[in-house]
């Protein structure tokens, strides 16, 4: 196998030459492919921008869809060691005079002293009722202590709420049976039935004039005053009392009146608008800053003129300017409110004319962003339309990558031709050196014949 050095006829670098032709050929294609491959990656991640400040102005509609967010409600109690309330956007300001008579309490009941923990009671069936709620549990003969029974009832999978516990006291063991639930109708009832009968010491019915064990604490319902009228409840939660409020009542002071006041939280309704209202220039400067033009520099941004974002800008500026129809709303644009278009497309916010709309009509401002054709509801369809798999954003994404695909083809087809073209060169260039190199041995041959028959 030969090897052919360049350049050794001619003295040329063919190397080099060839290295240059092939780069200059190159050039041209390879230049509009950078600045093809530039420009799709550029538009590829202010496309990602966009995206990205869509799908945050998404998720900030969704809160401000819900109308609850607007319509929020605060509530003021005068002694917060008797009673704690909350509220929801149902609950109609007013004031209210509260009175917590008793609370709401478990049963609890408590046996007779036994030796220690480990004294045999007794083995059978034990029925025991706590309200509707009914089961038979069996104590066998390894469990018959007072230990073994209260681990049994604990235990059962059928345990009609009830819990089992000793409390060992100088007189002795005794068991602690206490619901799990407060209530008047939790009351417990407990009968035995087949084993030796030693468990008939743990039996209790309320109707019965005397019992084995000891009521220690009667189950009772919390009774509470609202405005001189009783309200009872089986917890210390009494709800429906109060349409949209939940009182909790903490301590007993019959005699003592608390002031429960709610009123509409005009704050909160504000601090909705203006979470839009950011929400809403945030992307407004986004898409600004992939289509604006630099009329110093002369550059421009990625998406400038882009037909989707053209799309999306006139599709929500549209929605904003639009007339909502909401009966009984005295509301049906966004500037009543106080919300103005600047030149940039942004949203300013006038407070003193959003207070004044709040104070007229709170819940038309709610109602106004999230009923069902409210702003909100509306802008949020409008901006999952174009965040969709099928949308104008995923399509363009598509057609970016597809050109980048391309592109990278084609300098693949570049190089495969351009190592071609270097062959090329280099074996016309060699064979061109050789027939120098060949020129150059007939030239020096013949000079020295004619050097010899001179001489």
């Amino acid at each position: 196998m030969s090897t052919t050095i360049s350049g050794i006829g001619s003295g040329l670098d063919i190397n080099g030459i060839v290295e240059q032709l092939v780069a200059a050929e190159r050039a041209p294609t390879n230049n509009r492919l950078n600045l093809q491959e530039a420009r799709a990656n550029a538009e590829l991640s202010a496309v990602g921008q966009l995206k990205s400040a869509l799908s945050t102005f998404q998720d900030s509609l969704e809160a401000l869809s819900e109308l609850e967010n607007f319509q929020q409600r605060s509530v003021a109690i005068s002694d917060d060691e008797l009673l704690t309330a909350t509220v929801d956007s149902s609950a109609v300001p007013g004031t209210y005079d509260i009175e917590v008579k008793s609370l709401a309490s478990i049963q609890k009941l408590r046996s007779g002293a036994f030796t220690d923990g480990d004294t045999v009671v007794g083995t059978g069936d034990l029925t025991i009722s706590v309200g509707a709620e009914t089961a038979i549990i069996t104590i066998p003969a390894t469990a018959n202590t007072l230990v073994g029974i209260r681990d049994t009832i604990n235990a059962a999978d059928n345990n009609p709420g009830i819990a089992a516990t000793i409390v060992n006291a100088e007189d002795g063991a005794y068991l602690i049976l206490t619901t799990r639930e407060t209530g008047a109708e939790n009351q417990i009832k407990i009968t035995q039935s087949g084993g030796d009968g030693g468990l008939a010491s743990l039996t209790y019915d309320a109707a019965l004039g005397t019992n084995p064990l000891t009521e220690v604490e009667a189950a009772a319902d919390a009774q509470i005053i609202i405005d001189g009228l009783s309200i009872s409840s089986a917890t210390n939660s009494v709800s429906g009392a109060i349409d949209g409020v939940v009182i909790d009542v903490l301590a007993a002071a019959p005699g003592s009146i608390v002031d429960l006041d709610v009123t509409l939280d005009s704050d909160a309704a504000s601090a909705s608008v203006e979470e839009f209202v950011s929400a809403y220039n945030a992307l407004i400067n986004t898409i600004v800053s992939v289509t604006t033009f630099n009329a110093e520099t002369g550059e421009a941004a990625p998406l400038l003129g882009d037909s989707v974002v053209r799309s999306i800008k006139n599709s929500i500026r549209r929605e904003i300017t639009s007339v909502v129809d909401i009966e009984n709303v005295n509301f049906s644009t966004l500037s009543e409110i106080g919300l103005q278009t600047e030149a940039s497309g942004t949203l300013e916010l006038d407070s003193d004319t959003l207070s004044a709309a709040i104070a007229e009509d709170f819940d038309g401002v709610g109602l106004l962003f999230a009923s069902d054709n409210g702003i909100a509801k509306q802008l949020g369809t409008i901006i999952e339309g174009f965040l969709s798999s099928a949308g104008q954003i995923s399509n363009r994404e598509i057609t970016l990558n597809d050109q980048l695909e391309r592109i990278t083809t084609q300098r693949e087809s570049l190089d495969a031709r351009m190592a071609s073209v270097q062959e090329r060169l280099l074996r016309q260039f060699n064979a061109m050196d050789q027939l120098v190199a060949q020129l150059n041995n007939t030239s020096t041959f013949l000079a020295t014949q004619l050097t010899g028959s001179l001489l």
